[in-house]
């Protein structure tokens, strides 16, 4: 737990100082994400004192899809971000000053377990198999994300050429009305909304993180080039926090589940049904040029990338 009540704030990227009865002034940042199951370490951080014993104190802010973080961080407006890979290749491919300074999530590497995302078929579709994709509206919560990339992945082995498909963006809270109404034939959905849609009856017919990216890096923390370069103690600490909550969210799944239920809307009994993503800080530069292969493969970007120089060294 953290230590003794640490009373004032800084702006970010501010050196500690202390204050006038001699405690310690807490440094302030704001973290963006997406009100997900991996989400949960910043918020069990928050909880068990993490951040502050560090120094910190953390905000988190809801954005609805990762690359709209990346301006907000470029622009200071957020310092660091939780995304994917994908988004993050795709920016730096273009030139703009981004970091990635932890890992947050694994996909699972065993291809046969049970993914806390899914492909899901809509009830009009009568779609049954990830194979009968072709020519089908499949959601994803953005283009050319991480979802897209490992549905794509998984497509082509499955035989089904994904040019033919039609992928269009949806929030995931929008993806299950969108799936009742048969808005679209099948969408990419994450817990809590995952658990969802199976108490709604609709029909998993594939887990393309595990049919595409198995054991590949998930999720990770992000952070602008001129932040990490100019408040290098203040990223250190935040990555030394969050690496602590992703070891303690791994180890304490009860705890993940019941840290959801303040930042979702997902009812208890549906979280106790959830599935948890496999959390893991682990990261390589090797991880971060797979997408960049990958995604140079399925078109996401235009040229080769040379990632090893993206992964931010303290």
């Amino acid at each position: 737990m953290a230590a003794a009540a640490l009373m004032l704030t800084s702006c970010a990227g501010s050196s500690s100082q202390s204050s006038a009865d001699g405690e310690a002034e807490l440094t302030s940042i704001a973290v963006g994400m997406t009100p997900i199951a991996n989400a949960a370490p910043v918020y069990l951080a928050i909880q068990e004192g993490f951040f502050e014993d560090e120094g910190l104190k953390v905000t988190p802010t809801t954005i609805q899809a990762a690359a709209a973080a990346i301006p907000s961080l470029i622009n200071d407006e957020l310092q660091f971000a939780l995304v994917s890979a994908v988004p993050t290749i795709t920016a730096a491919s273009k030139g703009l000053p981004v970091r990635v300074v932890a890992a947050n999530d694994h996909y699972n590497p065993d291809a046969t377990a049970t993914d806390a995302a899914a492909l899901v078929a809509s009830a009009g579709s009568g779609i049954t198999d990830m194979a009968d994709l072709g020519g089908a509206t499949v959601a994803v919560v953005g283009l050319k994300s991480a979802p897209e990339l490992a549905t794509r992945v998984a497509l082509e082995k499955v035989g089904v050429d994904p040019s033919t498909v039609d992928f269009v963006e949806i929030s995931y809270p929008d993806m299950v009305p969108a799936l009742q109404s048969d808005r679209v034939d099948a969408a990419v959905v994450v817990d809590p909304f995952l658990s969802q849609v199976k108490e709604a009856g609709l029909s998993v017919i594939g887990q393309p993180f595990l049919d595409g990216l198995a054991g590949e890096v998930g999720t990770t923390w992000i952070a602008a080039d001129a932040f990490v370069s100019q408040n290098a103690d203040t990223a250190a600490g935040f990555v030394r926090a969050i690496e602590k909550a992703v070891a303690y969210a791994a180890e304490n799944p009860d705890a993940v589940r019941e840290i959801m239920g303040t930042y979702t809307e997902t009812d208890p009994e549906v979280l106790a049904k959830s599935l948890l993503p496999v959390f893991d800080s682990s990261i390589s530069s090797g991880d971060l040029q797979y997408y960049a292969d990958t995604m140079l493969d399925q078109g996401f970007i235009a040229e080769s990338y040379d990632a090893s120089e993206l992964l931010w060294q303290q």
